[in-house]
């Protein structure tokens, strides 16, 4: 069977419910400094930043800080999800589990690659037991903090046979169209119809993936 390389945060974790609260903190943290003016951050302005790497995110936000004041709050916003993951308050999206069994009984076989740090996913392995559905679990500190396109071009000649990228962000989308192969896009995640554009399937939820799946394996002859 085909593989299938996986996003994480926002296709199968939810990643807002340890995010918003961590993102928050670092925010009142600047606030106390008098960096940035004290305020409640919406979810809805949050949203675009699941799935970036910390330099993104902070440009997003457009903050006059330092490279200093950027690297503390990043280690305060990774330090606090750790914290949320560890007390259990991590949660997949309803239906992963399941959709991963199934596409693993089918016969999939399914890599793991995440723009995250190594503790951080080694905590959610670790939670949710990743490594009984996945033949690799990969993250981005890992290679450098390269771009996702780059790092899948050195992964996939691991895995032979055909590959489909599935993610909810322009950076998975990205591999996919770099990489020459198609993408399911996870409308249920973080990003955009516009952002999932260049995915040849679209899930609606992650019960959708067994079925696009098998879609992608009928495309391949498999």
């Amino acid at each position: 069977m085909p593989n299938l390389l996986f996003d994480y945060d926002g296709t199968l974790h939810d990643s807002m419910k340890i995010y918003a609260p961590s993102v928050q903190l670092a925010w009142d943290d600047l606030a106390a400094k008098g960096l940035t003016e004290p305020r409640q951050l919406s979810e809805e302005e949050l949203r675009p930043c699941i799935g970036m790497t910390p330099d993104e995110m902070w440009s997003y936000f457009a903050l006059n800080i330092g490279e200093k004041e950027k690297r503390e709050c990043t280690e305060l916003v990774a330090d606090e999800m750790m914290q949320l993951v560890r007390r259990g308050e991590a949660r997949l999206y309803d239906g992963v589990p399941e959709a991963l069994a199934e596409l693993r009984r089918r016969g999939f076989h399914m890599v793991l690659l995440s723009n995250c740090p190594i503790s951080y996913l080694e905590a959610h392995t670790e939670q949710f037991h990743l490594e009984q559905y996945f033949e690799g679990l990969y993250c981005a500190e890992e290679f450098g903090y390269r771009p996702k396109y780059e790092i899948f071009e050195r992964l996939r000649g691991h895995y032979p046979g055909p590959f489909a990228v599935v993610g909810d962000r322009r950076h998975d989308m990205e591999a996919a169209q770099r990489g020459g192969v198609p993408a399911i896009g996870c409308l249920y995640g973080y990003g955009s119809r516009e952002e999932l554009a260049p995915a040849a399937y679209l899930a609606y939820a992650p019960s959708d993936l067994p079925r696009l799946a098998a879609l992608f394996a009928e495309r391949c002859g498999e």
